[in-house]
């Protein structure tokens, strides 16, 4: 008996809807005579005479605190007080409630019915504020996760380049270190401290050769070799100038040949022996100087058809 007088008695009336337990079927007869029996009208009529609709203040509030943004989220104070300024908010007229020791008392239905559609539509708000709320995190956490991936890139590739640079500075380093190493020690044998020295001003030599090689055999320009190359460079002057003068007597013809032998001979013979013949060596030889209006007709008969023979030396002054 304790535990009975603990609880709240709820009274339950069920209604059946038809004798042959068959879903979606509803016997109208049958329903009007069950609630004429069973005293709903009456019920119903005691109910609106007085107060329909009763909750405790707790659970009222638990309800509808979402519709005042005094008591939404969470209301710090006593439910009394919470229900107070709700029903405010709401705008409820003196003669629609009443406010008791635990409970709230609501006299019209349709007082009851407004808060329960002002209530959907809220959740209808309060659903599209929570889920703009859960995108707008979803998408910060995104952006966040995706910048932090950047960050890690971003400081990886800066690492490196630094890694590629410092190791760049320091190969250039080592390389102008081993330079002016092998400047102060050039004068000395070849050794590990001036070998890289030697090397590149013999390359820095053949490169300046390459480019201001003699043109032909008359050309006696030749770039001054380094003292470690003195030899080297001397033997590769002979040879470009053996391969300057084969090329050109590969070029010669036998007419421009017989020319130069005979540019030799003469030489031999009137060499420091006659003043003018430096201005005669450029001339070439002929055959003749002599034209067939310069020679007598009479000369010319006896000749006939032979071949006019004149000795193609100059005569000495």
């Amino acid at each position: 008996m304790e535990i009975l007088m603990s609880k709240e008695p709820s009274y339950i009336r069920c209604i059946k809807p038809n004798d042959a337990k068959q879903a979606g079927r509803f016997d109208e007869v049958l329903i009007r005579h069950q609630v004429k029996y069973l005293g709903l009208m009456e019920n119903l009529r005691v109910r609106r005479a007085g107060f329909a609709y009763r909750r405790k203040y707790e659970i009222f509030l638990q309800r509808y605190k979402s519709l005042c943004p005094e008591t939404w989220p969470t209301w710090d104070g006593r439910p009394y007080d919470g229900v107070a300024v709700l029903l405010k908010h709401l705008s409820y007229k003196p003669e629609e409630f009443k406010m008791g020791r635990t409970k709230i008392f609501i006299r019209f239905p349709k007082t009851l019915f407004a808060t329960e559609d002002a209530l959907e539509i809220r959740k209808q708000s309060l659903a599209t504020t929570i889920q703009a709320n859960w995108r707008g995190f979803h998408q910060r956490k995104k952006f966040q996760k995706m910048k932090n991936s950047a960050i890690a890139i971003q400081s990886w590739w800066r690492g490196t380049l630094g890694r590629r640079k410092a190791a760049k500075r320091k190969r250039a380093v080592g390389i102008i270190r081993r330079f002016i190493k092998g400047f102060i020690y050039r004068n000395y044998p070849r050794c590990p401290e001036n070998e890289y020295f030697l090397d590149y001003i013999r390359y820095s030599f053949l490169m300046t050769l390459k480019r201001n090689l003699p043109k032909n055999v008359l050309d006696k320009s030749w770039p001054t070799p380094p003292p470690s190359l003195q030899e080297a460079s001397q033997l590769l002057r002979e040879l470009c100038m053996q391969n300057m003068v084969w090329s050109y007597c590969k070029r010669i013809s036998p007419e421009w040949k017989l020319q130069l032998e005979q540019k030799v001979v003469a030489s031999e013979i009137f060499k420091d022996k006659k003043d003018n013949y430096p201005q005669s060596v450029p001339r070439l030889f002929l055959n003749t100087r002599l034209g067939s209006e310069d020679i007598n007709a009479k000369v010319l008969q006896v000749l006939g058809n032979e071949a006019l023979k004149v000795s193609p030396w100059p005569l000495p002054g």
